[in-house]
């Protein structure tokens, strides 16, 4: 699969992070679907599962944490990579973030380039960039 055919679900309640991540990933070609809060993200998620989730841990209303369960608790939803994109960088977090069901882990402020190879290596996509 090409990035140039993926979409990345962004949940991420501070504008400022969004425009970021929306900016490292559009030139990787993928189309990112943001959403503000978790319910909001599960719901578009629901109606067309994106190919990758990028989860902020610190959430208004359902915390990413408590997403990320009902995730892999969907059926149709539970397959998905779910990275955790957080300002939590204490030691044990990324830990706890990988028991609780993420399949990997970005500390803000994000680190572009581990932010792309993360998205190519959960999507299988090679890319010019």
């Amino acid at each position: 699969m090409s990035l140039s055919h993926c979409t990345v679900l962004v949940i991420e309640d501070n504008q400022l992070n969004m425009e970021l991540i929306t900016a490292m990933l559009e030139p990787l070609g993928c189309v990112v679907i943001p959403a503000e809060s978790a319910e909001e993200g599960i719901a578009l998620a629901e109606a067309d599962p994106p190919n990758l989730i990028l989860l902020d841990i610190r959430l208004p209303g359902m915390s990413g944490n408590e997403a990320v369960g009902v995730i892999r608790a969907h059926p149709d939803l539970r397959r998905i990579p779910v990275i955790a994109v957080t300002a939590q960088a204490m030691q044990g977090d990324e830990e706890q973030a990988i028991q609780l069901g993420f399949d990997a882990y970005v500390s803000k402020p994000i680190n572009s380039q581990r932010l792309r190879e993360l998205v190519r290596s959960y999507l299988g996509g090679r890319t010019d960039t």
